[in-house]
């Protein structure tokens, strides 16, 4: 068996741990019997710094993308590239459309820590003393990051910026089933987040949520609100087996599960779409 795949190491420690990552791929292509083809490309601030600031997403980058099996990418962003124009910045000129090309719609991202490695967890040892394994399945392209309108103009003399944070039923839908399907290989818990108190959209998606779990009758599912599960997060990571949210908290909560561990670094992610080939976005970091 034969896999392509492409290589974007980007910026900042991408190419650092890139190069650890792919020993463990090669390892894992030895010891399994499959055959790796791979090419290496540029996409961040290394390829604005390659185009003299024309784009962080060259077309080349996207042509190698679309012919692989998977994308291996590292990290994009820095101090260096933030004054640019926003729209060419790394994270939104680059990943975000990355994303919205290849429809990677569910972003998985665990957080766990094994009993021994509790020491080097910022939560307090003795309330994890069994460690805790999290996994967060976040939607990712929907929500306030794509919806429109977004701008900034001029009101009554001063600047107003906007978002618009919109999802349809269909996309909640289909974050969910991935959710769902995770719980039910694991200990069939889902917590699903949202600020159903304060947003239309979290009504949709906890009424959509709770659709779903009667084609799911093994899984027990719960809410919780955003606030509130950040705090659980950091109280009692342990409670939570699978947790599923919008972009938006799931960008945040993510965060906060995969640092658990010790170090944002540890903790690996995938980007998940639909198509005839299975798209992955393969997150090191």
């Amino acid at each position: 068996m034969s896999h392509t795949i492409t290589v974007l190491p980007g910026d900042g420690i991408g190419p650092e741990v890139m190069d650890v990552a792919l020993e463990v791929l090669d390892a894992a292509s030895a010891k399994f019997d499959f055959e790796i083809s791979r090419s290496t490309h540029l996409v961040g601030g290394a390829a604005l710094d390659a185009t003299n600031n024309e784009t962080p997403l060259p077309k080349d980058t996207i042509e190698a993308s679309e012919k692989a099996d998977a994308i291996l990418f590292g990290s994009v962003g820095g101090p260096k590239w933030e004054d640019l124009p926003p729209h060419i910045q790394p994270e939104r000129g680059a990943l975000l459309p990355l994303r919205k090309h290849f429809g990677l719609f569910a972003n998985l991202r665990p957080g766990s820590c094994l009993p021994a490695l509790t020491h080097a967890s910022p939560v307090k040892n003795e309330l994890i003393p069994n460690g805790f394994d999290v996994l967060c399945v976040r939607e990712l392209t929907g929500g306030i990051y794509f919806g429109e309108p977004k701008g900034r103009e001029e009101r009554d003399g001063e600047a107003v910026a906007f978002d618009t944070m919109v999802y349809k039923k269909s996309e909640i839908e289909n974050i969910l089933h991935v959710a769902f399907k995770a719980a039910m290989g694991r200990d069939k818990r889902l917590t699903s987040v949202d600020k159903a108190n304060v947003l239309a959209t979290s009504v949709l998606w906890r009424e959509t949520a709770n659709e779903i779990a009667t084609q799911y009758p093994e899984v027990t599912l719960d809410h919780l609100y955003v606030d509130n599960a950040a705090m659980q997060m950091v109280k009692r990571p342990d409670s939570f087996d699978v947790l599923v949210t919008e972009n938006l908290f799931g960008d945040i909560l993510s965060d906060a599960a995969s640092v658990l561990p010790g170090s944002l670094g540890l903790m690996p992610s995938a980007s998940l779409g639909r198509s005839k080939r299975q798209w992955a976005l393969l997150r090191n970091v």
